[in-house]
């Protein structure tokens, strides 16, 4: 092991709340999916995927935002991921 600083190519991705909320937007309609579809699809409300997919701060859907991530992508969102 070293003390030299990690290499910047291999640290998390940094993405905003806000890009969360659109990724999880542009995955659901990349799959050409309804916000109803989804929303069936994850036994969550309509509103909810609207809400997850509209970023307002402190609007509390961060954990929304990655379960629809990791439903849509078939992959495991880890973090950090945003700040």
């Amino acid at each position: 092991m070293t003390d030299a600083p990690p290499d910047a190519r291999h640290e998390a991705p940094f993405m905003t709340p806000a890009d969360l909320a659109e990724r999880a937007r542009k995955l659901r309609e990349d799959a050409g999916l309804t916000q109803r579809d989804l929303a069936d699809k994850m036994d969550y409300s309509t509103s909810t995927i609207s809400k997850a997919e509209n970023y307002h701060e402190g609007d509390g859907m961060i954990g929304a935002r990655i379960t629809i991530i990791e439903t849509l992508a078939d992959e495991t969102v880890e973090g950090p991921l945003y700040r």
